[in-house]
């Protein structure tokens, strides 16, 4: 009697445990399409006299690969930030075949002049050479704004991203506390373990991360740089948006415990995700290609200034065509924010009262700066002198990191050619980023990914486990229904 009541409880404990173990294949099956579910496995162990029972569920995982996988991710979004802000930069000085780029705008002023200068009585003539000019300005304005726009468009995504780790850091709070304290204890940790790693993997993405695991499987999480975000309780990260960011103005830094993690104040630089990409955007990318305009713009204001053309000269050098400040700028200094201001000379502009002949006159400073004295009709001199200038070689600052000796037109091309050099790297260095990232995912994904057909395989060894346990219950109870016959 003692032997058939312990075959009833070995096949009444299979039954039981292929019943856990179909149940944990089902749950491996119905979210094999996630890529934060790790495939789980119930641990079967066997009692004395008590047949096999289900130990605990475990999940398949590799910490070094995931640890790759969130240092990946964190460097492909924060290139793949860059490269997406790049081209759109790119956009705004244009390639130098595109008639709206800015080397293009200035070489249709120049054959505009060239065209004048062949005929300059011709009033038709003169204002196709103002209105060439007013789009090399406008161009120049419009260039700047947008830079502008980008690093504000930067600063608030930096906002945006300091809530999300804020809001990540509260939920993995929550998360690694139910670890913690079910750790050592027959809960089934093993969907909460998927939860907490798909924290870290967001994280990364808005920043670069490391982690360390204590007892317990207590994780502390640290900003690459050294910031604690995490350790035991979430880190107060900070930002207040800098909003509207003109041409030379810093802007806000990105706070972990009151300590600046980015800007030039930074004590413990961040590196990878999005935080960092958008302050290099906002910091170094954008305020570069506004010095680079700024330099154009004081080229610009410089080329076609005006000087005393008496001999020997008593006026000093104003601005012509072009206004900016209301002085002649340096190219030594960094002019910054000229982009923007540059406009055209209201008295060479007939819909503000001016004459675009003083093209071919001079004479925006005054009466002294007056090249045509006699008046006539047909004078070239100045209007030469103008076509000329966009060629002349001139002493540029490295404001901009574009210094050294150029034409006003060489510069430009400089711009733009650094322009795309830079969107270029940028590319390439996120298409490879993004190829790491993948890889990462496809080697973790083949530990802890579901496989269906091994699921199916492995529930068919149930199914006859099952039946097997079934055949000895019921040969157990027939013997059973004998043994009380006889009995009876």
């Amino acid at each position: 009697m003692a032997s058939l009541s312990s075959a009833l409880n070995y096949a009444l404990a299979g039954l039981s445990a292929s019943t856990a173990q179909s149940a944990v294949v089902s749950r491996n099956v119905s979210s094999a399409g996630d890529e934060n579910y790790s495939r789980k496995t119930a641990e079967i162990v066997s009692l004395p006299n008590a047949g096999p029972v289900v130990a605990q569920i475990s999940r398949s995982s590799d910490r070094l690969l995931l640890d790759k996988l969130m240092s990946s991710a964190s460097d492909s979004t924060g290139k793949r930030i860059i490269s997406d802000v790049l081209v759109r930069m790119s956009g705004l000085t244009g390639d130098p075949q595109d008639d709206q780029s800015i080397p293009a705008t200035l070489g249709k002023l120049q054959d505009a002049l060239r065209t004048y200068e062949q005929n300059p009585s011709s009033a038709a003539l003169a204002q196709s050479a103002v209105e060439a000019a007013r789009t090399v300005a406008e161009k120049l304005n419009a260039a700047s704004v947008e830079v502008s726009a980008i690093r504000s468009d930067a600063d608030k995504s930096m906002a945006d991203s300091a809530d999300r780790i804020n809001s990540l850091l509260s939920q993995f709070k929550v998360v690694n506390g139910s670890i913690v304290r079910g750790q050592g204890s027959a809960s089934d940790l093993s969907d909460a373990l998927d939860q907490r790693d798909s924290i870290l993997k967001l994280l990364s993405e808005e920043i670069g991360i490391r982690t360390t695991v204590r007892p317990n499987n207590d994780v502390l999480i640290y900003a690459e740089g050294g910031a604690v975000l995490f350790e035991g309780s979430p880190r107060s990260v900070s930002f207040t948006m800098s909003g509207y960011l003109s041409p030379g103005s810093p802007g806000n830094s990105l706070l972990i415990d009151g300590v600046p993690v980015t800007g030039t104040n930074a004590t413990m630089p961040v590196t990878g995700g999005k935080i960092s990409a958008y302050a290099m955007v906002r910091d170094n990318l954008a305020p570069q290609l506004s010095l680079q305009l700024d330099q154009m713009a004081a080229g610009l204001i410089n080329a076609f200034a005006e000087s005393d053309p008496q001999l020997p000269a008593s006026l000093p050098e104003v601005e012509g065509l072009f206004q900016g400040s209301g002085t002649l700028p340096s190219l030594a200094d960094s002019n910054s924010g000229l982009a923007a201001q540059i406009r055209l000379n209201p008295l060479a502009d007939p819909d503000q009262g001016g004459s675009a002949l003083l093209v071919r006159d001079g004479g925006f400073g005054g009466a002294g700066y007056v090249r045509n004295t006699a008046g006539q009709s047909g004078f070239q001199a100045r209007i030469a002198e103008l076509a000329d200038a966009i060629d002349t070689t001139r002493s540029f600052g490295n404001w901009g990191g574009l210094g050294g000796t150029a034409s006003l037109k060489d510069f430009s091309l400089k711009a733009v050619s650094w322009l795309e050099a830079r969107r270029q790297d940028a590319q390439s260095s996120y298409q490879a980023a993004a190829t790491v990232q993948s890889r990462a995912a496809n080697s973790l994904a083949q530990i802890t990914g579901v496989n269906v057909d091994q699921e199916m395989s492995t529930l068919l060894d149930l199914e006859k486990s099952y039946q097997a346990s079934s055949k000895v219950l019921s040969i157990v109870n027939s013997m059973l229904a004998t043994l009380f016959e006889a009995v009876g």
